[in-house]
């Protein structure tokens, strides 16, 4: 089993907690605000990673076309049965988007941090194929260095979970590298980790070029 099938297991078996943990999410709410104000009217929205989908259901309720996409069947399915989120969910894997270029943003909010480090570039590759035109991305990964397994012990279970650690030089030469333009970035201190965090533009050139 690979870091990416085991790690869709864990979640497999914390979703119903997880979704429960994380039904709050007004910590993220200036970062929502800075995202939606480069979208179009109406636009649509591509919810990354998006768990039981309550970052999904935050961007609709903002009069977006909202879809939320997950590796993990289980844990789309907590936020539908158990935490009632009416929003479009799709099983699929970001590193192979089944769609076309017709997404406007990108929000892929802690959700890249389970990529192996080879994986970044063609998944930022496939973020821009299916961005139209000057189309927007968040992401949101943990700072540090290296790979590493974690125990999960927050949700009443310990699993183990993927993680790919990230510095800001590193993230800003691939995300150049995949053709986006970076509008804005920072770092955010949560209670247990730091947050990089990128705001960045499709550019109207070949991705990875």
């Amino acid at each position: 089993m690979n870091h990416l099938k085991k790690t869709r297991e864990t979640y497999r078996k914390i979703a119903a907690d997880y979704a429960l943990a994380w039904q709050k999410r007004g910590s993220l709410d200036a970062d929502l605000q800075k995202f939606m104000a480069l979208l179009p009217e109406d636009a649509t929205v591509l919810d990354v990673g998006c768990g039981p989908g309550m970052d999904t259901a935050v961007l609709q309720t903002h009069h977006l076309n909202a879809i939320g996409l997950d590796y993990s069947h289980e844990m789309m399915r907590a936020g539908r049965d158990n935490q009632g989120y009416k929003v479009p969910f799709a099983q699929a894997d970001m590193r192979q988007l089944p769609i076309g270029q017709q997404i406007d943003g990108i929000w892929a909010s802690a959700s890249m941090l389970h990529l192996n480090r080879d994986d970044l570039l063609p998944t930022l590759q496939q973020f821009w194929r299916v961005l139209k035109p000057n189309g927007v991305l968040y992401l949101s990964v943990k700072l540090g260095d290296g790979e590493k397994w974690v125990p999960t012990t927050k949700y009443g279970h310990t699993f183990p979970r993927f993680f790919t650690f990230w510095q800001p030089e590193t993230m800003d030469r691939l995300l150049e590298t995949a053709a986006f333009h970076i509008i804005d970035g920072w770092e955010e201190l949560k209670k247990r980790d730091t947050w990089l965090v990128r705001l960045a533009q499709k550019l109207k050139t070949e991705a990875g070029r």
